[in-house]
């Protein structure tokens, strides 16, 4: 065949097949049905204000993460016949600045982490939550990701999740918000945009024969768009046609960003380093995204959660790889001051060992926000005795305050349509 010959598909050959023979099942066909167009990329990192959201999927003991010496039921609730969480942080410097009145320590595994704080670059806002605490993993979960608590009918809103509201207005194509290995989640749901959602950049990539090489991806990827733009049968309609050329256009940017990357700075191999390692490569790509999504698992401590060494150390280890190296990457890159992370998660834990030296499912946590447009420091109320010999943390702060300060004062975005419930608690979190 020549490369001018005409192409005739099958007539009875649907979008669907096109999509399922042709495109990577992990990549593209997450997009969805493709309506605008993704502004091209400019190969260099854009001047944007950015939000990456990091989830500690499981439920974080954050009690463990930032930790408040200067209590002794800490101690004394963490510690039974059973075995002890309480972690020995007799080595560690406390934390220091203006806002803390109780003295708090980070846990020994986040280094990188406290060398950022000590920055001004690291804010911890504690007793984050909403209101009427919900203990069960895949409710919290849903609360936090529609960003609604009392049901969507009084607010005459459709539902959908907070990314996809905050897409409507404010990022239009498919990489303004990108999901970054965590599936489907329900905060891109609903709304008129399709954000891309992949497993990971090197799996967005045109499928098809042996060689995986990037001449290859993208020898593939561009004989695809002369078939799709030369063929004129009956079978695609336009619609699908431009939405195939949109979606391995992408491919080819997303691909060509991903062999251009280089850095100095050295990346764990796990799940969340690779992950934000993704988002970098999409930052100085200069693409356009303005909210990046992803996650790890593993905090649903039940038992053996450790101490200075175990479960849970071993996963704030990951975090700390992981942030980092992104943080040190984008200094590199003269961004980082365009940079807001938020660390979440569905809940915190109760406030004292259970009897397999781990914890169970509580409420209040320590959200973590940080990035040179942070303002470093303890926000919150600062945690007492009487807090700690409760059950599990009441909530003081309404984890969609510190999205709305994101959205408004750091991404210039309207919060009201993504957060249209009414807040009875904000925070006073500082951000540029």
């Amino acid at each position: 065949m020549s490369p001018a010959s005409p192409l005739h598909l099958p007539k009875n050959v649907s979008r669907r097949d096109i999509l399922k023979l042709s495109l990577a099942g992990a990549g593209i066909t997450a997009l969805g049905p493709l309506g605008r167009f993704c502004a091209p990329a400019s190969a260099a990192p854009q001047n944007l204000k950015r939000m990456i959201v990091i989830n500690m999927f499981g439920g974080c003991d954050t009690l463990n993460m930032v930790i408040p010496v200067s209590l002794s039921s800490y101690s004394s609730r963490r510690t039974s016949a059973a075995g002890s969480v309480a972690v020995d942080t007799s080595g560690v410097p406390a934390l220091g600045g203006p806002f803390a009145t109780q003295l708090y320590k980070l846990h020994p595994s986040l280094p990188r982490i406290r060398a950022l704080y000590d920055e001004g670059s690291v804010a911890f806002v504690q007793r984050v939550g909403y209101p009427s605490a919900n203990l069960s993993h895949f409710e919290s979960q849903d609360i936090f990701s529609t960003g609604v608590r009392n049901g969507f009918g009084p607010l005459g809103v459709s539902p959908s999740g907070w990314i996809a509201r905050y897409a409507n207005d404010n990022a239009p194509t498919s990489m303004g918000a990108v999901g970054l290995g965590v599936g489907r989640l329900l905060d891109f749901i609903g709304g008129g945009t399709n954000p891309l959602l992949v497993s990971s950049l090197g799996a967005f990539n045109i499928s098809g024969t042996a060689s995986n090489s990037t001449n290859a991806r993208l020898h593939r990827s561009q004989y695809a768009k002369e078939m799709i733009q030369r063929y004129s049968g009956a079978g695609l309609n336009q619609q699908s046609r431009d939405a195939l050329d949109q979606a391995y256009t992408l491919t080819s940017a997303v691909q060509t960003a991903l062999a251009s990357y280089t850095t100095a700075v050295s990346w764990a191999n796990t799940s969340l380093s690779q992950r934000m390692r993704d988002a970098a490569v999409l930052i100085e790509g200069g693409f356009e995204t303005r909210i990046f999504y992803t996650g790890y698992g593993g905090f649903d401590t039940h038992s053996s959660q450790g101490q200075s060494t175990g479960a849970l150390p071993s996963l704030f280890t990951q975090l700390d790889d992981a942030v980092g190296a992104f943080a040190q990457d984008m200094k590199n890159r003269g961004v980082w001051n365009d940079i807001a992370i938020v660390v979440i998660t569905e809940f915190g834990r109760r406030n004292y060992v259970n009897g397999s030296a781990g914890t169970d499912h509580g409420h209040g946590f320590c959200a973590l926000v940080i990035g040179g447009a942070v303002t470093g420091g303890s926000y919150g109320p600062d945690l007492t005795n009487q807090d700690l010999n409760a059950e599990h943390l009441a909530y003081a702060v309404d984890f969609r305050s510190i999205y709305k300060h994101i959205l408004g004062e750091h991404l210039a975005a309207d919060p009201a349509p993504v957060f249209p419930e009414p807040l009875t608690i904000e925070t006073n979190l500082q951000i540029v």
